[in-house]
């Protein structure tokens, strides 16, 4: 039997101010966290110039590490309409990046996040902070909480890629 090739999955937790970003692969139940980061723009730095940032900065990401798939955390609730609208630009950005580097997208709602990491959809931060350094065996290192966004988004993916997995065996 072939051993199957591990997927580089590329996390990211979409900002305009902060965009959380972790790379790692995944083979069967093991996982290799391989680094992670904030893409950090400037307060005093027009919308438009700050989107720029993401975009170059994300694109110097992929060609580093060359994930072969993006998953990205899907807005959900905002309080803040006018936030809300800058994250969705954004989020459309950090896409179209994506997209122009020929990764395979995925999409996932903090609900989907925190029920794959902690099993339970309404954790808290805490829970998932622990959960994420559990499974990827991070040591008690300070991590920003985008970056830790990004590392939980990243272990959704291949738990939610089994669920399907599963559900179209059973429907088979």
């Amino acid at each position: 039997m072939t051993p199957i090739k591990p997927i580089t999955i590329l996390g990211i937790d979409p900002g305009y101010d902060r965009v959380g970003w972790a790379v790692g692969t995944a083979q069967a139940q093991n996982w290799h966290h391989i680094f992670h980061g904030c893409i950090k723009t400037a307060k005093e730095l027009s919308l438009i110039e700050r989107y720029r940032i993401i975009s170059r900065e994300l694109k110097q990401i992929i060609q580093q590490y060359q994930p072969s798939v993006a998953v990205i955390e899907s807005l959900f609730f905002f309080k803040n309409q006018k936030t809300a609208l800058k994250v969705s630009e954004a989020r459309g950005i950090i896409i179209n990046t994506c997209l122009n580097q020929n990764l395979e997208i995925a999409e996932f709602t903090p609900l989907q996040i925190k029920q794959a990491v902690t099993g339970y959809g309404r954790a808290d931060k805490t829970s998932v902070d622990k959960m994420v350094r559990l499974q990827l065996k991070l040591t008690n290192q300070k991590i920003i909480d985008d970056a830790m966004d990004a590392l939980a988004i990243m272990l959704t993916y291949q738990t939610q890629m089994k669920l399907l997995k599963t559900q179209v065996i059973a429907q088979a």
